[in-house]
């Protein structure tokens, strides 16, 4: 078992593409407060766009944004970054097959809003551990 202190690792950066700002910064403050360093985008092409400069260790999407949807984000930033991005999906949407698309894209995660924090966090937690992982249901 590896040990890592807080010397060794780096902040984790999480990239929230949400085109609701209350939800975006709700959002954000949750994720600060566990500890990883938030970035926000309010659409698809500004969510694109900021994951090709700051390259984070996951992006966090709605399905539904101006300009685009999260599962285009998520399937370009697949194809743009050099290293594999772990993305999780968090949507008001109840279109059915959403969260089916959403594990064939390889998602690490799918949330109906309103969510339970915690269940997100936790879900982060392990998409940031083992980057490889998706869903094994």
């Amino acid at each position: 078992m590896k040990n890592e202190t807080n010397k060794q690792r780096e902040i984790k950066r999480i990239l929230i593409v949400e085109d609701d700002p209350n939800i975006a910064k709700a959002l954000a403050i949750r994720i600060e407060a566990w500890g990883y360093e938030a970035m926000v985008a309010p659409d698809a092409v500004l969510g694109l766009s900021s994951a090709v400069k700051n390259q984070p260790d996951l992006a966090l999407l709605d399905i539904s944004l101006p300009a685009g949807n999260g599962f285009t984000v998520a399937d370009r930033i697949q194809e743009l970054l050099p290293n594999e991005t772990p993305f999780i999906f968090v949507t008001a949407s109840k279109q059915p097959g959403l969260r089916e698309k959403a594990r064939l894209l390889g998602a690490a995660g799918f949330f109906e809003k309103p969510f339970v924090a915690e269940e997100l966090r936790v879900a982060i937690k392990g998409a940031l551990a083992d980057s490889k992982s998706h869903w094994s249901h």
